[in-house]
């Protein structure tokens, strides 16, 4: 297969390429002569929340699926280890081309960040603003008895941290590096810290998941919105201050995110941050391709949807290992493949079971499986339910005309990605590192969300495809209620960004929201679907026990199978009432690191009988009522 990896990396394939030999990590005179301008990657990044003290563990710097780190994603009392973040410099030329990526060898770098979690004085999260069902939604701010000069107690603002050298503060231990010294209404709050990597590169982790209310034993009441709670998620710009061959230069910044834990890492959205980005990108210059391809732009909406199995037990009943609905069984894809006119119907009717975006129709039935940015019992919009993006469904309906790259092989052998970032090219490191931080992410639905929500789809919010746009000066207040116009306008809150100001649009505290989206809404307990954040936040999963069980060849196949097909619920009790709920809510506030991740697993082998991977949960240690 002649497959060009700068055209996947644009609008790339799931599966990762093979191992190249490593790039050099040294530039001759010459080419940092050629040097003229920098800008660091990922241009958005995301640490995500851990309790651990005993390590941690890196986001995704090669797109694709990534096995688990060889301790898991718990340490040995059964705390989550934080996501860490790390940024690169790159430069390049006149031309726009990647010279290289400029670190300790031969280079200065001063980084500075700065980070903060203005959540508590912001507005109420009530719907995302920038969806038709918004127009007359009015939203109060949060802890509106803080009035005046007292809202900026309900900021946590650390101020700014800068770091340059090698292997500088590895432990996270120097108190000059650490985000601390912000505080909640007095109550001191760690946002997290940041080192350096032997070479130089930045390293940022966040915060360890602490969240309460100021109010002693006050519960958390709501899915978004408490007030006097906090927690320590945030946000905010990184900048680099580059010294080399006798020039400084002042890199294309870059934002750092803390996000909530990945309870499902390796599974992707439907619909991935990136993916939101990139179209909101091609309204900024970025090309689309004319015709999508089978394997960059098909077979992923595919392949995502059948993911889903491991983490709800209805995308396993409809479209899981071996049933009608699996898209990924060899035969049924190698057709659905297949540009020739004898599979049109195929191709058809596949692209009649996805959702269309123009939302005119109300579709509960269709792709994805999800609940949507307008939810609400019972429904009152098509908004319901997700749909993939408007390119993605030009996409689909070209590919269900005929009107594509035939570009899977024969033998359904892909490229493989290599484990590591330095063993790419130089010229595709910096795309590489923007689709594997940006994959890992969820493009919705966005009520709130799980990593960020709504104003990542606003061209307002960025000043370059994928880069977030500065803020200059103070932010002017918006009033005693924001608007849909208000919230939208060219002046408005998105109009440049500071630190804390992405995440504010979040839920407060974090597992409110997480232990709130679940899936079938006062359905009865034998439907699972639709499911709302299904990869991130499990709702039935496969058990460690039950894995035991289908590993074991001796065991007679049918107990095996019947293992495969069992499924647990994440949270092992799916709340039935609103008292429950809640109860549910503030156990998962107070236990969040005792739930288990669903991490990827070689099968048993028997490929004939069970996929050749599995997603299993470990580390579960969590009753919720």
């Amino acid at each position: 297969m002649n497959t060009n990896r700068r055209q996947v990396l644009k609008y790339g394939l799931i599966a990762p390429f093979a191992a190249l030999n490593a790039t050099p990590t040294t530039l001759s005179a010459e080419q940092l002569g050629r040097v003229v301008r920098c800008a660091i990657y990922p241009p958005v990044g995301f640490a995500r929340i851990g309790n651990s003290t005993e390590g941690y563990i890196f986001a995704p710097e090669v797109p694709g699926t990534f096995p688990p780190p060889a301790k898991g994603y718990k340490d040995s009392t059964g705390r989550i280890y934080p996501q860490a973040v790390r940024f690169r410099v790159y430069g390049f030329d006149s031309k726009g081309r990647v010279v290289g990526e400029l670190n300790a060898s031969f280079a200065k770098i001063q980084w500075k960040v700065q980070v903060a979690n203005r959540k508590a004085a912001w507005y109420d999260f009530d719907q995302a603003f920038d969806i038709p069902e918004s127009a007359d939604i009015k939203s109060t701010p949060r802890n509106a008895k803080f009035t005046g000069n007292d809202r900026s107690k309900l900021v946590i603002d650390p101020g700014p941290r800068t770091i340059q050298g090698r292997s500088v503060n590895p432990h996270g231990s120097v108190a000059e590096y650490q985000f601390s010294g912000g505080d909640f209404c007095g109550i001191p709050v760690n946002l997290g810290d940041i080192r350096t990597d032997p070479q130089g590169r930045l390293i940022v982790l966040g915060g360890q998941g602490k969240s309460a209310s100021i109010v002693p034993n006050q519960p958390a009441y709501t899915f978004a919105n408490n007030d006097n709670w906090y927690d320590d998620t945030s946000d905010g710009p990184v900048d680099a201050t580059v010294t080399f061959n006798g020039q400084t230069m002042q890199a294309e910044g870059a934002w750092v995110v803390t996000a909530p834990p990945n309870y499902a890492p390796g599974i992707q959205g439907v619909v991935t941050l990136y993916d939101v980005m990139y179209e909101v990108g091609m309204s900024m210059g970025i090309e689309a391709p004319a015709r999508p391809s089978f394997t960059r732009q098909i077979m992923p909406l595919l392949q995502r949807v059948v993911q889903y199995q491991w983490t709800n037990k209805g995308v396993l009943q409809q479209y899981g290992w071996a049933t009608p609905g699996d898209f990924m069984r060899p035969g049924y894809l190698l057709r659905l493949a297949s540009p020739a006119p004898r599979f049109k119907a195929l191709r058809e009717s596949v692209l009649a079971q996805f959702r269309n975006p123009d939302f005119a129709t109300y579709e509960p039935d269709k792709l994805p499986p999800c609940y949507g940015d307008n939810t609400n019992l019972p429904p009152t919009s098509p908004r319901q339910f997700q749909a993939v993006l408007q390119n993605q469904y030009v996409w689909l309906q070209q590919w269900a005309a005929g009107d594509f790259v035939a570009d899977l092989p024969s033998n359904l052998k892909l490229p493989q990605w290599p484990p590591y970032l330095e063993q790419l090219p130089l010229s595709e490191q910096p795309e590489a590192l923007n689709r594997a931080s940006l994959d890992s992410c969820l493009g919705g639905p966005f009520h709130p969300g799980c990593e960020l929500t709504w104003p990542v789809r606003q061209e307002l919010l960025y000043d370059a495809p994928f880069r977030i746009a500065r803020r200059n000066g103070p932010e002017k207040d918006f009033g005693p209620v924001l608007t849909q116009p208000i919230a939208l306008s060219d002046t408005g809150p998105l109009d440049g960004s500071g630190p804390g100001d992405i995440s504010r649009w979040m839920a407060v505290p974090w597992q409110s929201d997480t232990s709130s989206c679940l899936y079938a809404y006062d359905e009865p307990e034998d439907v699972y679907l639709p499911t709302f954040w299904p990869a991130r936040v499990p709702n039935n999963v496969l058990t460690s026990k039950d894995f035991a069980i289908i590993q074991n060849r001796r065991l007679p196949l049918a107990n095996r199978v019947e293992a495969f097909r069992r499924r647990a619920d994440w949270f092992r009790l799916k709340p039935k009432n609103g008292a429950e709920k809640l109860k549910m809510v503030n156990n998962f506030i107070a236990n969040w690191s005792q739930i288990g991740v669903v991490s990827l697993r070689p099968g048993p082998g028997d490929d004939a009988n069970f996929p050749s991977h599995f997603w299993v949960e470990e580390g579960a240690n969590f009753q919720p009522l």
